[in-house]
């Protein structure tokens, strides 16, 4: 019997300035294993948040507060 559970990744699409990226990752990697960050389109500031099942609504949680704190755009989901 397989012991291991299946893992199904959800993902929020933010925008904010580019300048602002390196912020965005580091604030996302204080939170311990909370969402992986893939930056997608550096000159657009478009990053990518991939998180678990488990943590998926904290993860979008920080993206609204990051909306209002950073003025960046939650464009998926």
């Amino acid at each position: 019997m397989d012991n291991q559970k299946e893992f199904q990744a959800r993902r929020v699409i933010l925008k904010c300035d580019p300048p602002l990226i390196a912020d965005v990752h580091a604030i996302v990697e204080s939170y311990d294993y909370l969402a992986v960050v893939r930056t997608l389109e550096p000159d657009m500031g478009i990053v990518e948040l991939i998180a678990t099942q488990d943590t998926f609504a904290e993860t979008l949680e920080l993206c609204k507060n990051l909306e209002k704190s950073i003025g960046a755009e939650i464009l998926h989901p």
